[in-house]
């Protein structure tokens, strides 16, 4: 009986072991999506990614069609930006023109200026699109403002009550239309903002916790909203913030990685994981908030790749992050999918057999023992 003991339980050890090394592997792999010089800002459900791209000494937008990085151009200027992608591959993004900035949205190849506009942050799956315009406010004044647009209306959503000469600007729209963003609040100098969310044709403010810079970047299906919240000055900080998430009427501070650390989030999926970064002992690094712990996203992709991960803008429901990710001091644009679960080896598969073998044989041999003994029987019994 002993002797099956042990053997049990160096198979138990092995076929333990196993798995651990499984779990131990990276849960993410990195695929550069983008040439040297670029940086990531969205990925949709197809796994298709946007952003921006060195060429020459300017920057273009850029769409990685699962394939290749294409430069989708600019409306006349010299730089343009891919903030944002649907899932019917729809891009929504901000282009110099010949002397001024304006919203744009890409499909079938082709760039098309958002009339009226100067950005264009995000656009939903019905192709309508948030940023900010120029309105005039009630003193006559041309003022940027939050606005969406849908079939060639743009509409203006206003800003915060009580701040009519302020700008607001819209950053993220989901299926529903709510849109999130920012908006400028008077009280101190330097233009303090505030986050809001607008829905059902009212701006809400959404709030800090005692700074006076806040800015909400990202909304989903659930009317979730994550960005920045400001925080109390410390020390001698000027200001300082932390990721936060908006839900269910209540704003929560995500925290930081260090102390006194600055963080930030910048989209949040319908499972309410969202993506940043934030400060660490080796500078800023992306991160990835889920189930109320901040994780380094350098901590879950191999370490022998080499990689430093900067920052993170993007995340779909499969997982998918668009981040932007160094080495030897290049950055790229990159796509980080979660790595697949790998099969039982078949040294895990001949443990588990003899474990259950020798578990059978030892659970025999132990009736065998008690055999005749009625008492010893009852007793077996009474604990199983």
């Amino acid at each position: 009986m002993k002797r099956n003991i042990l053997i049990l339980s160096t198979f138990l050890c092995l076929a333990c072991g196993l798995p651990l090394r499984a779990q131990a592997d990276p849960l993410y792999t990195l695929t550069v999506v983008g040439a040297a010089n670029s940086e990531a800002y969205d990925v949709n459900a197809l796994g298709q990614v946007v952003g921006a791209m060195a060429v020459g000494n300017d920057g273009h937008a850029f769409f990685y069609d699962g394939v290749n990085a294409i430069d989708i151009g600019t409306l006349g200027g010299a730089n343009s930006v891919a903030w944002r992608i649907n899932d019917s591959g729809t891009i929504a993004g901000t282009s110099d023109t010949a002397g001024l900035s304006q919203g744009f949205t890409y499909a079938g190849g082709v760039m098309t200026g958002v009339a009226g506009t100067r950005s264009a942050h995000d656009i939903n799956n019905a192709g309508v699109v948030t940023g900010s315009a120029m309105f005039e406010n009630n003193m006559g004044e041309s003022v940027g403002r939050a606005y969406t647009y849908s079939n060639g209306v743009l509409t203006n959503l206003g800003t915060l009550p009580g701040a009519d000469a302020w700008s607001s600007d819209g950053n993220g729209i989901n299926e529903a239309g709510q849109v999130a963003g920012t908006a400028e609040v008077e009280g101190l100098p330097g233009s303090p903002t505030q986050p809001f969310l607008y829905s059902n044709g009212v701006m809400q403010d959404l709030g800090n916790l005692g700074g006076i810079y806040s800015n909400a970047w990202a909304i989903n299906d659930l009317g979730q909203v994550v960005g920045s919240v400001g925080l109390p000055a410390i020390d001698e900080l000027p200001y300082i913030w932390h990721a936060f998430v908006y839900s269910g009427g209540i704003l929560q501070d995500l925290g930081s990685l260090t102390p006194n650390g600055l963080s930030s989030a910048y989209d949040i999926n319908n499972l309410g994981e969202a993506v940043g970064r934030a400060d660490t002992d080796a500078g800023s690094r992306a991160v990835l908030y889920a189930n109320g712990v901040i994780t380094l996203l350098e901590s879950l992709i191999d370490p022998v790749d080499g990689w430093t991960i900067e920052n993170a803008n993007g995340i779909n429901d499969l997982h998918q992050i668009a981040a932007t990710a160094c080495k030897l001091g290049i950055c790229y644009a990159v796509r980080l999918d979660l790595a697949p679960i790998p099969e039982p080896g078949q040294g895990f598969m001949l443990g588990a057999g003899l474990l259950v073998l020798l578990r059978g044989r030892a659970f025999r041999t132990f009736l065998r023992r008690k055999e005749g003994s009625a008492k010893g029987l009852v007793m077996f019994h009474a604990r199983a």
